[in-house]
């Protein structure tokens, strides 16, 4: 069954509000650089950000620790629970409805990255939290603004010590202590020419032994912090692809990777999945069934199942053994799964850029 989210659900009980903190200044200069980038972009360019802001995308979705299921959209957050959806909008204090990403901290309060910085909810309020901004002016940002936006939050995490890690669109990964922002991995982004650009992480993984591993999808491979330094992984060390796009750790311990691969500009990597094992990578390729090296969104569902989802190709599942598409409805695959997550009864949920939930 495919769900198309309802627009606009409110349910009365809520109560929110529009509160700011910690507010980042952004010059005039600043806005205008952004308009300026705009006004010069061209017509396909223009058409391919307005089809990825499309209502229908579903970006994340997580499941809290009441049982509730939430969902990121284009159309702010949607609430799941006994058998309705509600939605929060900048009508109830988002700073943007473009959600990328939701997480619970360890006292209940809900974390949401937008296209406009971090968001935090209480059940009650939702409070803005602007992130630093970063000034990437330049050639490079002018081109891509606003592909790469840095104010955008991508990825979150609330490591063991309580501290929210985001990663950005553009500048990075910052650590939030609840009140000051720390900025790294800034400067580690590269172009397939070598050339400095603005750093994305995509996603954020804290593993068993509490270090933090970082994706980037610019070209700068993994970056591990094991709470003192950085250790950076490229395919020197025998990633199959320096553009990473999801992690996952599974039941086994072993860290698992999913990269750009050839739908990346230059096509001259595989990529697909790496898998670390705490010394080595390795990886699954066309043998085991691997059909698209565009691999997006990761899962390792309560039966060990490992369920992937492809830019380029279908939502698959890998059984330790062999991989298969995966088919509902009288045989539909589903293309552009953009997360992938399980519900407290065992009900598997996916959603991504071509129809909703």
């Amino acid at each position: 069954m495919t769900l198309r989210l309802p627009h606009a659900l409110l349910i009365a009980a809520f109560s929110f509000g529009g509160n700011t903190y910690g507010q980042s200044s952004i010059d005039d200069s600043h806005v205008q650089r952004i308009r300026k980038a705009e006004n010069l972009m061209s017509k396909e360019a223009k058409a391919r950000i307005k089809a990825v802001r499309s209502t229908d995308t579903v970006w994340c979705g997580y499941q809290d620790s009441q049982g509730v299921l939430w969902f990121g959209s284009n159309d702010g957050v949607y609430r799941y629970a006994e058998g309705s959806f509600s939605n929060l909008s900048t009508a109830d204090g988002l700073s943007n409805n473009r959600v990328f990403s939701i997480i619970e901290d360890k006292v209940g309060d809900l974390w949401f990255g937008t296209e406009n910085g971090l968001c935090r909810y209480d059940r009650k309020t939702v409070v803005h939290i602007p992130i630093p901004w970063s000034d990437i002016s330049g050639p490079q940002i002018d081109r891509v603004y606003p592909i790469n936006n840095p104010n955008q939050v991508m990825c979150l995490l609330q490591d063991k010590n309580g501290a929210i890690w985001l990663g950005t669109n553009g500048a990075g990964a910052c650590r939030f202590d609840g009140e000051t922002f720390t900025n790294y991995l800034a400067d580690r982004g590269r172009n397939s020419n070598g050339d400095a650009q603005p750093n994305v992480i995509t996603s954020i993984l804290e593993d068993r032994s509490g270090a933090i591993w970082f994706t980037s999808i610019s070209h700068a491979g993994l970056s591990r912090f094991d709470g003192k330094l950085f250790q950076h992984y490229s395919m020197k060390d025998g990633l199959s692809d320096d553009m990473i796009r999801a992690s996952m750790q599974g039941k086994d311990g072993k860290i698992w990777f999913g990269t750009h691969g050839k739908h990346a500009a230059s096509g001259k990597r595989d990529g697909g999945l790496d898998v670390f094992d705490g010394e080595t990578f390795a990886q699954l390729t066309s043998e085991q069934g691997l059909f698209s090296g565009f691999v997006i969104s990761l899962y390792e569902d309560k039966s060990g199942q490992i369920w992937f989802g492809t830019g380029t190709g279908v939502l698959c599942v890998y059984d330790g053994t062999k991989m298969a598409p995966f088919t509902a409805n009288g045989g539909r695959e589903y293309a552009g799964v953009q997360f992938i997550t399980e519900d407290s009864s065992g009900k598997v949920w996916f959603g991504g850029n071509q129809g909703g939930l």
